[in-house]
Parts: C-alpha cells; sequence; structure tokens
C-alpha cells in the first residue's frame, strides 16, 4: 500500500484560457504545479520535481514561488530521504526542482526519464535555461537514467509511455493508483477529452490517450494525480468528465 501526498510547488498564470485552449475566454488560467511524493514500503519516491527554486533562471513563471522544500518538510521528509525521481516528462514545470547550484536536488535518489522525451527537448529547446540546467545538467552529473520502454524503476512503481503531451510522455502506475503528468492539464479537457491545449506536441494523440485511459479511472475510482489539478478520483459527468480531489 502507497502514501501519496501532493506537494503544491508553485501557482500562478502564464497564459489565458483563450490562448491555452483556444476557448472565447480571456480569463487568466491560474495553474496549479504540484509534485507527488509516495511511499512505498522499500522506497521514497518523488514524481516530477515542479517548477523549482525563485531564484531560477529559466523566465517560466517568473514570480514562482517555490514552496516544495517547505511542502516537502511539512510531508515529514527531506531531500536526503528520496530515493528515486521518476520525470513523467521533461517540460519547465515538470524538472525544476532537479538541480540546485549545480548539484542535484535529491542527492541520494536515481532520476528515472524516458529517453525519447530527453532527446526531443535536447534538440529542440537546447536553449532553454531550464534544459541546459535541469536535464542536461542532471544528464552530466550520471544521475540520470533514461528507459526506452515500458520500465519498473522500483518495486511497484511502472514507468508507461503514453506520448502525445510531449514524445516522451509517460504515467507512473502504482499498485494502488495512477500518477497521470499532463494526460489532462485543466478540468476543462476532463469535461472535453478532445480540447487540445497549445503546449501539446501531438494533439490527437493525447487526446486519444485521455479518451481511452479516463473511462478507465471512472469506472474503477482509482486514485489518479493529475500534476496541475493534485490528488483525487475521476467520475462521469455529463458526456465528459470531473475530478473530485481527495482530502
Amino acid at each position: 500500500m502507497s502514501e501519496i501526498v501532493p506537494l503544491l510547488d508553485a501557482e500562478g498564470a502564464f497564459a489565458t484560457v483563450r490562448e491555452a485552449f483556444g476557448l472565447d475566454d480571456d480569463t487568466p488560467w491560474n495553474a496549479r504545479f504540484h509534485v507527488f511524493l509516495v511511499r512505498l514500503p522499500g522506497a521514497v519516491v518523488v514524481v516530477d520535481t515542479g517548477v523549482g527554486s525563485p531564484s531560477g533562471s529559466d523566465p517560466f513563471l517568473p514570480e514562482r514561488q517555490g514552496w516544495l522544500p517547505d511542502a516537502l518538510a511539512g510531508a515529514g521528509a527531506n531531500p536526503a530521504d528520496v530515493d528515486l525521481v521518476v520525470l513523467t516528462h521533461l517540460h519547465v514545470d515538470h524538472v525544476g526542482w532537479n538541480m540546485v547550484d549545480g548539484e542535484p536536488y535529491f542527492p541520494n535518489a536515481r532520476y528515472v526519464a524516458h529517453r525519447e522525451d530527453f532527446d526531443w527537448v535536447t534538440a529542440t529547446r537546447g536553449d532553454r535555461p531550464y534544459v541546459r540546467e535541469n536535464v542536461q545538467g542532471l544528464a552530466a552529473t550520471g544521475r540520470l537514467e533514461l528507459v526506452e520502454g515500458p520500465a519498473e524503476p522500483a518495486p511497484g512503481v511502472r514507468l508507461i509511455r503514453i506520448g502525445g503531451h510531449t514524445p516522451g510522455h509517460c504515467v507512473v502506475e502504482l499498485d494502488d493508483a495512477t500518477l497521470v503528468g499532463d494526460l489532462a492539464v485543466h478540468e476543462l479537457q476532463l469535461a472535453q477529452p478532445d480540447l487540445a491545449y497549445v503546449a501539446e506536441e501531438d494533439q490527437a494523440k493525447i487526446a486519444e490517450q485521455r479518451r481511452r485511459l479516463l473511462p478507465g479511472f471512472a469506472v474503477s475510482g482509482r486514485p489518479v494525480g493529475f500534476a496541475h489539478l493534485g490528488l483525487g478520483h475521476v467520475v462521469r459527468a455529463g458526456d465528459g468528465f470531473a475530478f473530485v480531489p481527495l482530502d
């Protein structure tokens, strides 16, 4: 049985609903950026590492709060406790605490990501500070392990590539929950699984994955963790779905 704690690293607006989803709505999208702390019988695991420190050099979300260290402490953990960091994908808001001051922030952890995402992000975004520091910089330490297919980096932690949002985007299956990264980034994409998000690399493919996975989550009642929604349940709502947070 796993214990899953959603940790809020930052929140803020970087786009309007119109800019992000193409809808007739200029309301700022106030996004929330979660990291998941998972305690298993034999390991402490972190899934994704958020936006990162307010002192970070990447221009994304310049007023980011960087709450992760305090959130970890509040959950009774510190970076040295973590055995494994699993990265669902390598967008800026999922790798921000990989490195701090040129060293891995989780000093005793193995870091695992999908090779296809690493190859894509380093080829297309290698000039971004976050890629240089938190992806390539991490790889240079020898601490980043790249997998090429379904992998089980720790007992009961299964990494399964679904693609779409990014080429190597993965979900993390635990025995009793699934952490889905950016399968959907907003409740709107649960209500309308075909609704595209501007930052999706293959919008048709990730919409297909939403149509494939969401019905099963709704039937099973399995806890699901979304990076921008938190931990909760997916339920049927009209012709689509909705998210019900866990207390």
